[in-house]
């Protein structure tokens, strides 16, 4: 493919090794599949319909963001996890990467940038574009979990006016397969941002439900609308009320919390719901379906 692109954009130039210093007059591009495995393009050869083509078919290296102002230990990682360079030698033996997608108007990177510098003073920070970024966390005894960034979620909001939502990947060993695990990690960040509009704290338990969901066949989407969300079309209230049980781990006592209710008035709609399905949520299978049923509704 590479062939063929060289062809039809003859002042396009390949490498095997990113360059030190890449033009940013030029387009770049990286291909996993083949060598050569970088080109570049020339921003006044190529028409917006070919760039999103090509962003299509290659990975989009978009240097402003990956290689201005990186220094040090980022630009390290940088050159490590998108341009085939070599393992940090200042890296851990296992790192994740924690991912964040900004959601406003007049997003101040800068100063969100200093901002998660405080909240994460030991880790790299690399930004992808202006609404999303990376923070690569190295194993260590004190680690981030999902109530921490919650939190900080919570607080950006209320300082920038704007959403974020974060992505909790999982521990992997530094190694040369780390920025094909990233990019797994990565796709499956973008593809649930596509699906919902939450702007919340993921893991991949909670996104590959999600997913799921969207893959069920027809026929499977149409037991689910008639014997589960049938008898909730005009109380979105109960849905919504099993939905939050369900994720609480079918604690009664912390959903009636999260949902601001007594917690015989939470066990009178669960009553409620068994009787209008004959489904038992005490059941880890009948659970199941109802929980994809929620997100189903949800997603579509």
């Amino acid at each position: 493919m590479m062939n063929k692109i060289v062809a039809y954009f003859p002042d396009s130039v390949t490498y095997n090794h990113f360059p030190t210093h890449p033009s940013s007059d030029h387009y770049w591009f990286h291909s996993t599949a083949e060598k050569p495995l970088w080109i570049s393009i020339p921003k006044e050869h190529i028409t917006e319909d070919q760039l999103d083509l090509l962003k299509n078919l290659l990975q989009y290296v978009d240097i402003d963001h990956q290689t201005a102002s990186l220094s040090g230990k980022a630009l390290a990682w940088s050159d490590f996890l998108f341009h085939g360079g070599t393992i940090p030698q200042s890296a851990a033996d296992e790192v994740r990467f924690i991912q964040f997608q900004l959601q406003g108007k007049n997003i101040e990177t800068e100063e969100i940038n200093e901002a998660l510098k405080g909240f994460f003073p030991d880790h790299t920070i690399l930004w992808m574009k202006d609404s999303y970024g990376m923070i690569m966390e190295e194993k260590k005894e004190i680690i981030e979990n999902a109530d921490e960034l919650q939190s900080i979620s919570a607080t950006l909001e209320s300082d920038f006016f704007m959403k974020i939502a974060f992505y909790l990947g999982k521990f992997q060993t530094v190694s040369e397969q780390l920025p094909d695990h990233f990019r797994n990690e990565k796709q499956v960040f973008h593809e649930v941002m596509k699906l919902t509009n939450r702007r919340e704290v993921f893991t991949f338990e909670k996104a590959f439900p999600m997913l799921l969901a969207t893959q069920l066949p027809a026929h499977l989407q149409e037991i689910l609308a008639n014997s589960i969300l049938e008898p909730f079309r005009d109380d979105k209230e109960l849905m919504a009320t099993i939905r939050t049980f369900l994720e609480s781990n079918s604690n009664v006592s912390l959903a009636a919390k999260k949902l601001y209710v007594h917690r015989n008035t939470l066990q009178y709609r669960l009553e409620k719901f068994t009787e209008k399905t004959g489904v038992q949520l005490k059941d880890f299978d009948a659970a199941i379906v109802v929980y994809f049923a929620g997100l189903f509704k949800e997603l579509y």
